[in-house]
């Protein structure tokens, strides 16, 4: 047998080993186990780094006996379920297991109609991890006004990263000015930050970076939610 086949075979050997024993199955049971936060809060949460965690979840690589045993030690979780699938677990199966997590709606700008009386808004688990984000670090508000039209709509909804303060340009964020909550378009423009409006019947509001702002940037527009009605 040559050299290539032998790596052939060995690789061949070694797909069925993991598949008959469950272990390439790991990736989805780690998945499981994140429970709708992201792979860098994990990764923190069990003292490995985000790439390591991150090349876990692809299944591109398995962790070493010593990694199986913090993970199922910090998650709580039996390590014989982690590797292989068998035994009983607390999570729930998947058809079975939480779907959604609740986002608190930002009442800084609380007005009078029913719209403000919704506490918060359920929200799709596996749109968060797509993110990567930690649901702890979202935020939901309602779009008021016709400033960022075509693109936000009165009533729309938007979720809000507040973990992503930092402006970038042509990106949405949620800004505190003059005791109301606005989405504007970030814009670096030299020694200014300008918050364009989509909506040119509107003007920027400009302001120097040298000098304190009069906004305050809550974080970054992860998802809009539009009203159809």
């Amino acid at each position: 047998m040559t050299k290539s086949n032998a790596k052939k075979q060995y690789e061949k050997e070694k797909t069925r080993a993991l598949t008959d024993t469950g272990v390439i199955n790991f990736k989805n049971r780690l998945n499981l186990v994140l429970e709708g936060i992201s792979g860098n809060a994990f990764a923190k949460k069990v003292g490995m780094s985000e790439a390591v965690i991150r090349d876990y979840l692809s299944g591109k690589t398995y962790p070493a006996l010593n990694r199986l045993a913090i993970i199922a030690q910090k998650c709580d979780i039996p390590i014989e379920w982690l590797v292989t699938g068998k035994g009983e677990c607390r999570l729930l199966p998947e058809s079975k297991r939480r779907s959604s997590v609740h986002i608190p709606f930002h009442h800084l700008n609380e007005t009078n109609n029913s719209y403000s009386q919704i506490e918060s808004i359920p929200f799709d688990v596996n749109l968060i991890k797509h993110q990567c984000c930690d649901y702890e670090d979202l935020t939901a508000v309602w779009a008021k006004g016709d400033s960022m039209e075509p693109t936000i709509s009165n009533h729309d909804i938007l979720i809000i990263n507040k973990a992503h303060c930092k402006p970038i340009d042509g990106y949405l964020y949620a800004v505190e000015y003059e005791d109301q909550i606005s989405i504007k378009r970030i814009q670096n423009q030299g020694a200014n930050l300008a918050l364009l409006c989509d909506n040119p019947k509107y003007p920027a509001i400009i302001g120097d970076k040298s000098e304190p702002q009069d906004f305050k940037i809550i974080g970054l527009v992860v998802y809009l939610l539009k009203d159809l009605n």
